[in-house]
């Protein structure tokens, strides 16, 4: 008998399965929404019965990638789009604020300038899918970038809060019972940046040889194909490259994110001062 893999989870739910039905979509898409709620809630509420892990993060900062590989070291099951609450142990994502409130959680941090320019084209590849008389799930990319970039500061689309409020909400809470992994640590040296957030969350040595086979098994690479910095604007694993915002940030974006977030940009690491703005602008006016 074939033996059954424990990490595939049923009830879970493909969006392009039914691209064709907008009103089944649209029903799916309110099922998962509530399960992922009641999922939080219990597991936030009740920790020893719902023992998960939670993954949080602004959109388009690595969430997905940190949960794949912690969830198969950890050997438990990371389902998405689940129909159903999650009641067993599980690795689990999402874009919520971080508060005490977590029994265990992992915060995945990112260049907010790369997490926009990101978040840009992963809409704007939303919009291309996009079926007659679907929600306008894909809006915010028919603008230009600096426009797109102003909109997601003042009213974030698909987030609680926008970079330099998401970013704060961890630091606000760095005392508590949520470990940190950067994006770009996860580029430089993945194996080295998830053995210390294991460590911090399972307050555990780790095996090494666990370590590199997850990291190889997720590796951008292994998942799009392609080369890290070999870009497909179409693909949901877009570049997998830090630093890429210059290639695609305006002197007026730049003003606006520094507006925002720039004191959160200092503060998270990502700049010295704000002189990084006026840096830029001279160098695009070159």
């Amino acid at each position: 008998m074939r033996r059954r893999d424990s990490r595939r989870i049923p009830f879970t739910f493909d969006p392009e399965w039914t691209s064709h039905n907008h009103t089944r979509r649209r029903r799916y898409r309110y099922a998962i929404a509530a399960s992922h709620h009641v999922t939080w809630f219990l597991g936030k509420q009740f920790p020893h019965a719902f023992p998960l892990l939670f993954v949080l993060g602004f959109p388009k900062s690595g969430t997905s990638w940190v949960c794949q590989m912690v969830a198969d070291y950890l050997r438990v099951p990371f389902p998405q789009n689940s129909l159903l609450p999650i009641g067993f142990p599980a690795v689990v994502h999402g874009h919520e604020l971080v508060t005490s409130r977590y029994p265990r959680a992992i915060y995945v941090l990112r260049d907010g300038r790369d997490a926009m320019v990101s978040l840009y084209f992963h809409y704007l590849a939303m919009t291309e899918k996009r079926q007659p008389g679907d929600d306008a799930a894909g809006q915010p990319a028919r603008l230009p970038f600096a426009s797109f970039v102003e909109q997601q500061l003042r009213r974030p689309w698909g987030s609680p809060a926008n970079w330099g409020e998401h970013a704060r909400s961890y630091f606000n809470h760095a005392d508590t019972n949520c470990a940190l992994i950067r994006y770009e640590e996860m580029l430089s040296d993945p194996e080295d940046a998830l053995q210390r957030v294991l460590r911090d969350v399972t307050n555990e040595e780790c095996n090494p040889q666990r370590v590199r086979e997850a990291v190889q098994r997720f590796a951008f690479q292994q998942q799009s194909g392609r080369a890290t910095g070999e870009e497909d604007r179409k693909s949901y694993l877009r570049k997998g490259q830090a630093g890429d915002w210059v290639n695609h940030f305006s002197p007026e974006a730049a003003k606006a994110f520094a507006q925002h977030c720039g004191d959160m940009l200092i503060a998270a690491g990502y700049e010295q001062n704000d002189g990084w703005v006026r840096q830029f602008s001279r160098r695009m006016a070159a």
